[in-house]
């Protein structure tokens, strides 16, 4: 080959190295819409529909149906860290918690009465008009379950610009979009797989062994936000790390009877709400988009953390 061909062959082949690095840092999804809101990172969300659960017999996220978002919204890229959650309520729930304490941690271990009056603290700081309306004194609040001695009424202004909670058709769509599969990656539950996108029950933890053999991961910490990968949205930790409060109430006929068109979460008597995308105590099958856990409305379990919503 000539030189002049070496040098031309050379340079093609720099060029395509080039190309494929640069390829390689472009976004997963480059219709991705950005913003900062009270020094809050947010995507956009477009409006659309997708299928909302799944059909399996007996489950209650179970029958699949077709749920149509009317209006696009903004969802938080992270989960809320715990020194967002301090600067905001001048307070930690988390300190001296076995699952970890640190600034750029997810906040946990709050009830969803903690996750409504976030909202709307957070709105009132950043000049927004608070989305929830609270009734703290009521004593014909909502929830029917006799161990909450809170009861708030906590009723929707949805002509507010403020912060919220994102409905479970919301958070779904916004885990999912319209993949049909069982996870935002994919449809592999294997440690592996599911750890390059979620901190779960096997990789969160301190690994145990016994005789030389894998025996149990104990000692399970959440960790910093935005360290796996993102969905194809571009949000993170959507499943695993710290499992996300929904504004809706809880019903096991959701799926069945619920409202095909932005169901809002509001519909009959409750005792629990909703919980989604699972945490570091989870294992990997149960991280699964359209997976729902009811917990009551006071409870301050352990995991349990916030992802904020914004109108379009």
């Amino acid at each position: 080959m000539k030189s002049g061909l070496k040098i031309a062959a050379v340079a093609i082949m720099i060029l395509s190295v080039l190309n494929l690095y640069s390829a390689s840092k472009k976004s997963i999804n480059p219709q991705i819409i950005e913003k900062n809101a009270g020094d809050i990172s947010f995507v956009y969300i477009t409006a659309g529909s997708f299928r909302m659960g799944r059909d399996v017999t007996g489950m209650d996220y179970s029958p699949s149906r077709i749920v149509k978002i009317s209006r696009g919204f903004w969802i938080g890229r992270y989960e809320i860290t715990q020194r967002k959650y301090r600067d905001v309520t001048g307070q930690n729930p988390c300190s001296g918690s076995r699952y970890g304490e640190g600034d750029e941690l997810p906040v946990y271990n709050i009830s969803w009465y903690d996750a409504v009056e976030f909202c709307n603290l957070l709105s009132e700081q950043n000049g927004l008009k608070p989305y929830y309306k609270i009734y703290r004194s009521d004593s014909e609040g909502d929830n029917i379950s006799a161990n909450d001695e809170l009861k708030w009424k906590v009723r929707l202004n949805k002509s507010a610009n403020g912060f919220r909670l994102p409905t479970e058709a919301e958070w779904e769509y916004a885990c999912m979009g319209t993949a049909d599969c069982d996870f935002y990656w994919g449809k592999s539950d294997s440690w592996d797989v599911s750890g390059k996108y979620a901190w779960h029950m096997f990789n969160a933890g301190q690994k145990r062994y016994n005789d030389g053999r894998f025996w149990w991961v104990k000692y399970h910490k959440v960790k910093k936000p935005g360290l796996k990968k993102p969905n194809s949205f571009g949000i993170y930790d959507m499943s695993g790390n710290v499992a996300e409060w929904c504004f809706d109430r809880y019903s096991d006929k959701y799926y069945s009877e619920g409202k095909t068109e932005d169901p809002d979460g509001t519909d009959g008597d409750f005792t629990y709400r909703v919980v989604r995308g699972g945490s570091i105590l989870d294992a990997p099958k149960d991280l699964a988009g359209y997976k729902r856990w009811p917990v009551g409305p006071f409870e301050k379990i352990g995991t349990n953390g916030i992802r904020v919503v914004l109108p379009e």
